[in-house]
């Protein structure tokens, strides 16, 4: 088993190896994601099975043996490419300033290149902006596929009541391609009518495109869920018609209100 390991202000990012690792990573999971029914729980045996078979589960202990962040994945594929699928990983609630995140990403590359794997792939909410500028800038990851409903009715308080789109990141761990930083002239994808996001046609011969998302979708969807309906809609079929032309989200921009969004360009070749 590979040796993996950072160590950041006092927290000690590495595989979990122990049954007390296991549990510390399951009550990290309920805690990042606000779960109250177990069922949502990646049960210890499931951890301990990819572990020890092609896959990787990384905490960030403290001194007491509990962890304030873990990740979870497992062997996979995407079309014809072998990758590291990221279930999860996630950071407690007051701990999500520290880089956790990030290094515990950092760490899920290192593995991925010495298992020879060329890919690490996971889902993420599209209107999610913070996740969207980290996968997409932070660490430079493409979208290219969009999945309606992925996980059907969820219960955690993250995604409580909304249907469970998701995007799918693929990170190339051997090339570090430099992230679209701003859409320019680029023809939207979504514009506003009425108050209301509402999609137009695509200009297939545009080599950049722009598809803005709410600054911050959680508030929203609090204080005006009709409103966060028809954003998740239009984003939907705005990604979905994009991919579909050849498109891949390779950049993302969030300044101040309102813009906020994604860069899409035409993909590459082969």
């Amino acid at each position: 088993m590979s040796q993996l390991r950072r160590v950041l202000e006092g927290v000690v990012i590495r595989r979990a190896v122990s049954p007390a690792d296991y549990r510390a990573c399951q009550d990290a999971q309920r805690k990042a994601w606000g779960i109250a029914e177990d069922g949502y729980v990646i049960p210890v045996a499931t951890m301990v099975g990819a572990n020890l078979h092609g896959g990787l589960v990384l905490g960030a202990f403290l001194a007491d043996g509990s962890a304030v962040a873990m990740s979870f994945g497992f062997l996979g594929r995407v079309e014809k490419r072998l990758c590291l699928y990221s279930q999860l990983t996630g950071v407690v609630p007051g701990r999500q300033s520290l880089g956790l995140g990030r290094e515990l990403k950092l760490l899920q590359r290192e593995f991925a290149r010495a298992e020879g794997l060329p890919l690490i792939a996971w889902a993420f909410d599209p209107l999610q902006s913070g996740n969207g500028r980290f996968n997409l800038v932070k660490l430079g990851a493409r979208i290219r596929r969009y999945v309606d409903d992925m996980y059907g009715p969820r219960t955690d308080s993250l995604n409580s009541g909304v249907p469970t789109d998701r995007v799918i990141a693929e990170w190339d761990v051997h090339d570090e391609p430099e992230s679209l930083e701003r859409p320019g002239d680029a023809p939207p994808l979504i514009e506003i009518r009425n108050g209301l996001p509402v999609t137009v046609p695509l200009q297939a011969d545009a080599d950049r495109l722009w598809l803005p998302i709410p600054h911050d979708v959680a508030p929203l969807r609090r204080a005006n869920p009709e409103a966060a309906e028809a954003w998740r809609k239009a984003v939907r079929q705005a990604f979905t018609a994009a991919f579909a032309a050849g498109y891949e989200a390779a950049g993302f921009l969030r300044d101040a209100e309102p813009r906020c969004g994604y860069i899409l360009q035409r993909q590459a070749a082969g």
